[in-house]
Formats: C-alpha cells, structure tokens, sequence
C-alpha cells in the first residue's frame, strides 16, 4: 500500500492507492465534492487568473486576421455562388430548358 499526496481545491488530502484483486473490483471509491458556494468562488476566481495569461493580438496582427478571414469567406461564396450556377446550367440543360 502506497500513499500519494494530491492537491485538490486549495486543500490537501491524503488518497490510499491499493494494488487491484480481483475482489477489490466491484468497491466504489467515494468522490469529495466541494461545496456549491465554494465551486462557483472558485471557478470566477480561476477565470480571472487565466484571462491574466492570455496574449491578446495587437492592432496590426487584428487588423491582418480580419482582412484575411473576410477575404477567405467572400472567395468562398463566390466559389460556392459558381458551383450553384454551373449545377443549375447543367441541370438546365438536361431538363431541355
């Protein structure tokens, strides 16, 4: 039997690991949930922090991503505006327009 030291929520608990018998397999092991006024502390809080880490683009590097995504999208309708003409034209055509 070994013990493991696990940081779980701002508080550290010890958790048992026991070697799998064929007996030990149908045993539940009990889940600590922390409380709902805690988790949603919590959770805002790590938000925060993160946003903390996040390297947001510059003006330029803004500027080149939205041209070149509005760029894409509009070659991309016409591309798929002339493949609707050219499925109608032959449609046409073999309806006898």
């Amino acid at each position: 039997m070994a013990k493991l030291n696990v940081q779980t929520n701002d508080t550290l608990e010890d958790v048992k690991l026991v070697k799998s018998d064929k007996k030990d397999k149908n045993k539940k092991v009990k889940e600590v949930k922390p409380e709902k006024k805690e988790k949603k502390g919590n959770y805002l809080r790590q938000v925060s922090e993160e946003l903390k880490y996040v390297t947001w683009p510059s003006k330029k590097q803004l500027l080149k991503y939205s041209i070149t995504t509005i760029v894409m999208v509009i070659m991309l309708a016409l591309f798929f505006f002339g493949l609707s003409l050219l499925f109608n034209l032959i449609y046409g055509l073999k309806q006898g327009w």
